[in-house]
């Protein structure tokens, strides 16, 4: 049984966010610029939060240590947070049309998201053999160390072991690496896959600092070790996302776990990290084409956004001198597919769900499973060389329009409220670091449907391992 029914949002928060989202749609038209339109409704979203996070916290501190939360706020850093600075370069790109409606339909995503952490749609009682898990201290230094292993082992593998090698690569620009992961899939691949439990580290990292009394130096010297090893990887690929759920399970898997959650020590670690990884996010846009080694020595700026190169190229010749905090023009690629569907091409319907539930079998166990979706974002906004991402509001569009839109943010809502039973089970060390590893398949779902199931796989195998540990070693 859970010991703590007090988490879940407070409805009067809800109000507040849909009352915001309301606004938000009378405020986007076309009669300002589309940035300056963006920001307005950036701001209102943002106010919305805050005020609504100040109505969960009535419950209590720990309360504020929801996925529904990080859904909320990462969906919103990916659509709108951008919009607080200048933007004058997404002016360039974008149709104002095209962009209003794009603006709407994510305030629908947000809506039916903030709507749906209400529902109790997936059975709570699911996860008592979760709660019921109790293993030893020194079983979650197995479970590291054997996730750390597992997810070194790729890149070691590929550098027969040399750490020299290794490190070199990591300065090279991101997907050279030997261990860069192939299409289409292989034997190799499959071992590559290993590295997704490199997620698990973080939560069960976090825990262990939390409980750093039941362990001696040399283990915790040892994680922080491998910790950095791990940021530093994700840092040198600048990839953005993988560095942004690294350090929230961290936090997630130190504050889940204390006895008593002070709000002060907690509000300023956050927000040391927020402001740490916007500034690294910002430096990681910078040189993940050319590669850290360039940069550092070449010491120069270099965009990574090819698609504003090619909009130059095709006439806007003079880059405009005002320019802020970019994350990746999301509502661009957002206003792209409202553009395409369905005046180009037929919504894809059930092919969305599908290729996402078949993404994590490995190719090697099925060399026919589907390769893409029946129209690729790429073919749409006729991209080459670099993948194009939408988040999940956008890929719900082109799968059914501003029904499917209604549908999916509802179950990724009650997927949050089923997935925050797990921080109710304040007597199982397990269940909360069950809980925070979700952290990472939460954020991967705001920015693509189609991974989400295979960022969940971090999470099965964390459950597995220590069911195993339970059963055969665990504490009665």
């Amino acid at each position: 049984m859970s010991d703590n029914n007090n988490i879940g949002p407070s409805p009067a928060g809800t109000i507040l966010l849909l009352a915001a989202c309301v606004i938000g749609y009378f405020l986007s038209t076309v009669e300002a610029t589309s940035s300056k339109m963006a920001g307005q409704v950036s701001m209102v979203l943002l106010g919305a939060i805050a005020i609504s996070l100040l109505f969960d916290m009535k419950a209590g501190i720990r309360n504020l240590i929801r996925v529904d939360i990080f859904a909320l706020i990462a969906f919103y850093f990916l659509t709108f947070f951008e919009f607080l600075f200048p933007q004058s370069k997404f002016d360039l790109l974008v149709i104002p049309e095209h962009v209003v409606t794009a603006t709407q339909l994510a305030l629908l995503g947000f809506a039916t998201m903030a709507i749906g952490r209400h529902i109790n749609l997936f059975p709570r009682r699911w996860l008592e053999p979760i709660g019921a898990v109790k293993i030893r201290d020194g079983d979650f230094l197995i479970i590291y160390f054997g996730a750390a292993f597992l997810n070194f082992l790729p890149m070691f593998l590929a550098v027969d072991f040399n750490p020299v090698t290794w490190a070199n690569e990591l300065l090279e620009p991101r997907f050279t690496q030997p261990w860069s992961r192939g299409r289409y899939g292989s034997l190799a691949t499959l071992l590559n896959e290993l590295k997704l439990l490199g997620y698990v580290m973080p939560p069960l990292a976090g825990v262990i600092f939390a409980r750093r009394k039941h362990y001696n130096i040399v283990p915790l010297v040892l994680i922080a070790l491998t910790m950095l090893m791990l940021y530093f990887v994700a840092f040198a690929g600048g990839t953005r996302n993988v560095l942004a759920i690294q350090l929230a399970g961290l936090l997630g898997g130190y504050f889940v776990i204390q006895p008593k959650i002070r709000f002060v020590p907690m509000a300023i670690t956050v927000l040391a990290f927020g402001v740490s990884f916007l500034y690294l996010a910002e430096r990681m846009l910078e040189f993940r084409e050319m590669g850290l080694r360039q940069y550092v020595e070449g010491g120069y700026y270099q965009p990574g956004y090819r698609e504003i190169a090619d909009t130059y190229l095709a006439g806007a010749y003079e880059q405009p001198k005002e320019s802020g905090y970019m994350v990746d023009y999301n509502l661009w690629r957002i206003s792209q597919m409202v553009a395409a569907f369905p005046e180009v091409y037929d919504f894809i319907g059930f092919n969305m769900p599908y290729v996402a539930i078949t993404k994590p079998v490995p190719r090697a166990f099925w060399p026919g499973k589907p390769k893409d979706l029946k129209v690729g974002l790429e073919e749409v906004v006729g991209a080459e060389g670099y993948t194009v991402a939408c988040t999940w509001m956008g890929e719900a569009f082109i799968a059914g329009g501003g029904l499917w839109i209604v549908i999916v943010g509802l179950m990724i809502g009650a997927f949050c409220c089923f997935w925050n039973g797990l921080a109710t089970y304040l007597h199982s060390t397990f269940a909360l670091i069950v809980f925070a590893s979700g952290f990472y398949a939460v954020l991967l779902l705001m920015r693509s449907l189609m991974f989400f199931t295979t960022a969940l796989l971090p999470s099965i195998a964390l459950i597995i391992m220590g069911i195993i540990l339970y059963k055969t070693r665990g504490v009665k």
